[in-house]
């Protein structure tokens, strides 16, 4: 049974500056394979098809297991950083996104 998937607002707000920084760039071919790379991750990871590298990771002053998904768009890759709580019926929530390069999550 799939699982819902839900994008913190950090994440949400890193996702559309990224669209909004393309797309003002003109690079439309661009948005629209990061949009379906989007589509496709959550798809994946809701049914399990995608069960990313494990790494312990510090939020909040919280210690949690977290995994990483990685997006192609074509001419760059993004890594999704997500959590997939133990209880079933809990949704699995997309922390942060950043370009594939990047050494660090940008967590503001």
């Amino acid at each position: 049974m799939p699982r819902d998937v839900i994008a913190t607002p950090l994440f949400s707000r890193h996702l559309e500056g990224f669209l909004e920084e393309y797309a003002s760039k003109g690079a439309t071919r661009f948005v629209e394979r990061l949009y379906a790379g989007y589509k496709e991750m959550a798809d994946n990871i809701a049914k399990n098809k995608h069960i990313g590298l494990a790494k312990r990771r510090t939020v909040k002053g919280k210690t949690i297991t977290v995994r990483q998904y990685i997006v192609d768009a074509g001419a760059r890759n993004f890594v999704v950083l997500y959590w997939v709580p133990p209880q079933k019926e809990q949704p699995i929530l997309l922390l942060n996104i950043r370009i594939s390069g990047q050494n660090r999550f940008r967590w503001n």
